[in-house]
């Protein structure tokens, strides 16, 4: 029997620590995991092992999933593991923000073997690309993760039963070209990317696989959600349920959405047979459902933004306006939305920094001790 891959983990907050934890317990006959986790979150996972915690959503009882100290290879980066004398990996899983994924993928270039590759999981799409820049295209595959996690304390990620999807193919013709066309899907295939469905499929508690239309159709309409809804939910300060319920903010929403919509049909990856509106109408209402049914949601972005740290939305609302103007479609609320959150941005990365006169602290924008 061939031998399991070696798939390692570059980052392990919410999404490398989910995906992690499921390849552990799916045992080393599954893959050899290796894990590139910095600061106090991967001591403690040296020390105790990783541990997922997952709330179950409404019925059920909540679960946990504990891998012994030692399951898995743990590293506080790829030098230390070359160092250690780690042998090489067949995939590296970029489980870092949007704006590391260039760094990360020249850090993963010592770490993978022949034939070895980065698989993208960032929202946005422009990290594929990012990636290819780096490492050359034949080296990456994209993907897509849904899930709503985050590392709860060092050594522990929590996260919501559902979403639990992580998808991934091919991106890139042989002469370096995104793939496109009806020959894309079929092309989305290959002998690595089967390898690493493969193994996932063996995991519980990830839905996995090959995308069906192709990889840039995936990575577009889960832009038309993620590139939309953060940016909007940081704009507004207000959870899934409030921009999904209040009339005027979710026009605001509905808007963002068919800007990105568009830029996906101008380049030809919009699902098929499907027009901008169609698109964004259900994905708007399955939004809505979900706001309902969970009160209180909130997307990473919006986090980041009230707690004053720094957040994708250059990579989000900028990758859009960015995708805008090279197609030749008109992007005015993303336009609006970066330029509103920009000043914050800046502050947050310590580029232009500021304080507000007369608001008690000064900065973040809201206070934890605020009701």
């Amino acid at each position: 029997a061939a031998a399991p891959p070696r798939i390692a983990l570059y980052g392990v907050g919410g999404v490398g620590g989910w995906l992690g934890s499921r390849l552990l317990e799916a045992g080393s006959e599954v893959a050899e995991v290796v894990l590139i986790a910095r600061g106090a979150h991967g001591a403690a996972i040296r020390e105790r092992g990783l541990r997922l915690d997952v709330d179950p959503v409404g019925a059920g009882a909540a679960t946990s999933v504990q891998a012994a100290p030692g399951a898995a290879e743990v590293y506080s980066s790829v030098e230390e593991a070359i160092a250690q004398g780690a042998r090489p990996v067949d995939f590296m899983i970029l489980a870092v923000k949007t704006w590391q994924v260039a760094e990360a993928a020249a850090a993963a270039r010592p770490l993978l073997g022949d034939g070895g590759c980065v698989v993208t999981t960032q929202n946005g799409v422009e990290a594929p690309q990012q990636a290819a820049d780096v490492l050359g295209a034949g080296r990456v595959l994209g993907g897509v993760a849904k899930v709503l996690a985050y590392i709860a304390e060092p050594g522990i990620v929590s996260m919501k039963a559902q979403p639990a999807f992580f998808h991934f193919g091919e991106a890139f013709a042989a002469d370096g070209s995104p793939l496109d066309g009806d020959a894309a899907a079929a092309a989305a295939r290959s002998a690595r990317a089967e390898r690493l469905a493969g193994a996932f499929a063996q995991c519980q508690g990830v839905t996995s696989g090959i995308p069906q239309d192709g990889t840039w159709p995936m990575l577009w309409e889960k832009a038309v959600l993620m590139c939309s809804f953060g940016p909007v939910a940081a704009l507004c300060r207000a959870p899934l349920d409030k921009v999904c319920g209040i009339p005027e903010t979710r026009a605001l929403l509905r808007a963002a959405m068919l800007e990105v919509a568009s830029c996906a049909a101008r380049a030809g990856h919009l699902e098929k047979d499907k027009g901008p509106e169609e698109v964004v109408d259900a994905v708007l209402a399955t939004l809505t459902a979900q706001g309902t049914k969970q009160p209180g949601v909130t997307p990473s972005t919006l986090r980041d933004v009230v707690m004053g740290k720094p957040s994708e939305i250059n990579e989000l609302s900028g990758g859009i306006a960015r995708a805008g103007r090279k197609l030749g479609v008109a992007t005015p609320t993303h336009d609006l939305i970066l330029a509103a959150l920009l000043p914050q941005e800046l502050r947050a990365r310590g580029e232009q920094p500021y304080q507000l006169m007369g608001v008690p602290g000064g900065a973040p924008h809201v206070r934890a001790d605020a009701p």
